[in-house]
């Protein structure tokens, strides 16, 4: 029953409109909240993250930092990649599907008939599970912002901590076509009096972010500078952060891993702790789908997922390919239809001793024929990804290496499919 219950759930969501309808508005959210009832928050124990790339790498360290010092901890991410329940997680794990329901309906109830979306209801859940359960008290709550930051759900949730990862253009359809329109959007979760911790801003932001600072009477503080090693093991390459409070491990790989470890000790050290006691957290920090290996049975060889879906996201993906072994890399790319398209293909076609295979992405895809001249410098094109990786799959060596990139959804369906094939069945 609790299975259909949850199914229902779903069911509801997914019909829901993905962005309202007219002029932007934070009002439904804002009445939404409203009407949960006395929320038990306290806006100096929350974190809205916002960003173009890196802000659920940072949102997963900066949790288990403030885990390991023993904190009470909710997150709310997005999107997920395999199921619902991953963008809710209270102390560590995402809630189960019969909690998930029973949240769904309290929300549901009190907001029918405001015509919420998709990511409205779900962050609307977020506060309830966070703030409204009797069962549920929190040291801290983060949020991470879905899309922008101005008119994003989350901004309707007051807060003090401010983050901003790195910047680059994306959404540029909704966000706008300039670094400055994007950066805009994004600095509208900095509130009256809140603490800004940021990464460093590409050129051409710096006057923005001044002008905001003084608008908003905010303390600005950039992510700490850092260093890195990478040592060779029989697998994988293992990358070694170094900043001023010490030497670490870390699970999430590369410059970017790296960039967005040390923002997540920044701000950790903001939040009044000391990071020098908490680093060796950050090598167990687990977060799906950023160049994430996985070895199945059967298969000679391991695939990494990882949902770059931006040319900035694409170039720091290219920078750490280079630490990793491969004879021969086979790269299955899928893409959204308001992606950057060339940007993200260019500078794969451009690598050396790789092959590209192209497929559509399980939601919001651009169609196979939309992807033009690309069609015929690819090894092959299939709409259905789970037939184009398997044929990459036939057509690669143990040596080899075999990536998925391009979209976060890509990601989430083939690893649903691929445990499905070869853990469920």
């Amino acid at each position: 029953m609790q299975r259909l219950n949850y199914s229902s759930a779903i069911e509801d969501l997914e019909s829901r409109i993905l962005m309202p309808p007219g002029v932007p508005s934070l009002s439904p959210m804002q009445e939404g909240i409203k009407r949960l009832g006395n929320l038990k928050w306290d806006p100096k124990k929350i974190i809205i993250v916002a960003g173009t790339n890196g802000k659920g790498s940072v949102c997963a360290s900066l949790e288990a930092l403030l885990l390991s010092a023993g904190q009470k901890v909710g997150l709310y991410t997005s999107p997920h990649l395999e199921e619902t329940t991953e963008r809710i997680r209270l102390n560590g794990e995402m809630i189960s599907k019969e909690l998930f329901y029973e949240i769904y309906c309290e929300v549901q109830k009190r907001t029918v008939d405001l015509n919420l979306s998709h990511f409205e209801m779900l962050t609307l859940m977020a506060v309830w599970a966070f703030f409204c359960r009797n069962q549920c008290s929190l040291d801290w709550a983060i949020f991470e912002v879905g899309l922008g930051g101005t008119w994003d759900a989350t901004n309707a949730i007051p807060h003090h901590y401010c983050v901003i990862t790195s910047l680059g253009m994306d959404h540029e359809n909704l966000l706008g076509h300039s670094i400055q329109e994007i950066a805009s959007n994004k600095f509208g979760i900095i509130h009256q009096k809140t603490t800004v911790i940021h990464t460093a801003f590409p050129e051409g932001i710096q006057t923005l972010a001044d002008q905001t600072c003084t608008q908003t009477q905010s303390r600005w503080r950039e992510s700490i500078s850092f260093h890195f090693q990478v040592e060779e093991t029989e697998s994988d390459p293992l990358f070694i952060l170094e900043t001023e409070w010490g030497r670490t491990p870390l699970s999430l790989p590369g410059n970017r891993g790296c960039q967005n470890a040390a923002t997540a000790l920044t701000v950790f050290h903001e939040l009044g702790f000391d990071p020098k006691k908490y680093l060796k957290s950050l090598s167990q920090v687990h977060w799906p789908g950023r160049m994430e290996r996985v070895d199945y049975p059967q298969i000679p060889l391991p695939i990494y997922y990882s949902g770059d879906h931006n040319p900035q996201g694409i170039e720091s993906l290219i920078e750490l390919l280079k630490y990793y072994k491969k004879k021969h890399l086979h790269i299955l790319v899928g893409i959204g239809k308001d992606k950057n398209l060339n940007g993200i293909l260019e500078p794969l076609f451009a690598l050396s001793e790789t092959s590209i295979y192209l497929t559509e992405t399980s939601f919001r895809e651009l169609p196979l024929e939309n992807y033009g001249h690309w069609l015929k410098q690819a090894m092959g094109a299939w709409k259905n990804p789970l037939e184009a990786l398997n044929q990459m799959i036939l057509r690669s060596k143990p040596n080899d290496r075999i990536l998925v990139t391009g979209s976060l959804y890509l990601v989430g369906f083939l690893k649903h499919e691929m445990k499905s094939k070869f853990i469920a069945g």
